[in-house]
């Protein structure tokens, strides 16, 4: 649970919001490309020739 001043949760969340847009467009960048799709999974994403996955520090791609 968030425990900071509202102020900085809701900025940390538009934060949040602008770098989803940002992988959003980067991931329909890669299909557009046309080598094959975006696979999205729980804790993974996967597409033509990489492999995004969770790990107990963050994400990590490997191609």
């Amino acid at each position: 649970m968030y425990r900071g001043r509202p102020e900085d949760l809701r900025q940390a969340e538009a934060k949040a919001a602008e770098l989803a847009a940002q992988v959003a467009d980067l991931l329909t960048r890669i299909e557009t490309l046309g080598a094959g799709r975006v696979l999205p999974s729980a804790g993974r994403i996967a597409g033509p020739g990489f492999d995004i996955r969770r790990t107990p520090t963050g994400w990590t791609a490997r191609s």
